[in-house]
């Protein structure tokens, strides 16, 4: 499940709580009208980072979705991820995202799992949850169960 982050019209700067440390895998879905229909930059960093993480967003009719890195997920501080503008001769930040951390205890087994494995086991536990979810809403037959 994305953060939903909502620009208004003239609005540079927003807070958006609701996301927790150690949670991996987490996206932000932008909505800002400003940026149309373009690739931007989103720059993310928390307090101790001397460096920002650069991921590209593609933004479609004013909607983009980026993965937040992992990394600022381990942090404590909030993490501000910069929307920048991009074109051959110079960049330019036009919005800026305050996420507040709300800190937790760190798992055990949090890097002890190959991120290869991690992946897969993510993509296991969705495939499980949709297949309860079906069985639930009564979509599974004896024909479909063979598959």
């Amino acid at each position: 499940m994305a953060i939903k982050v909502q620009f208004p019209v003239g609005v540079s700067d927003v807070t958006v709580r609701g996301l927790y440390q150690w949670d991996y895998g987490q996206t932000l879905e932008i909505e800002c009208s400003e940026v149309g229909s373009e690739i931007v930059e989103v720059h993310f960093a928390c307090a101790n980072m001397t460096e920002a993480i650069v991921r590209t967003c593609t933004f479609s009719n004013g909607i983009g979705t980026v993965k937040i890195p992992d990394e600022c997920l381990e942090q404590t501080s909030a993490i501000t991820a910069w929307i920048c503008k991009v074109d051959s001769t110079q960049r330019h930040t036009i919005k800026t995202i305050v996420l507040p951390l709300t800190a937790r205890t760190r798992p055990s087994n949090i890097r002890d799992i190959p991120t290869d494995y991690v992946d897969v086991y993510g993509q296991l536990i969705e495939e499980v949850n949709e297949a309860i979810n079906a069985l639930e809403k009564g979509n599974v037959t004896a024909e479909k169960a063979k598959a």
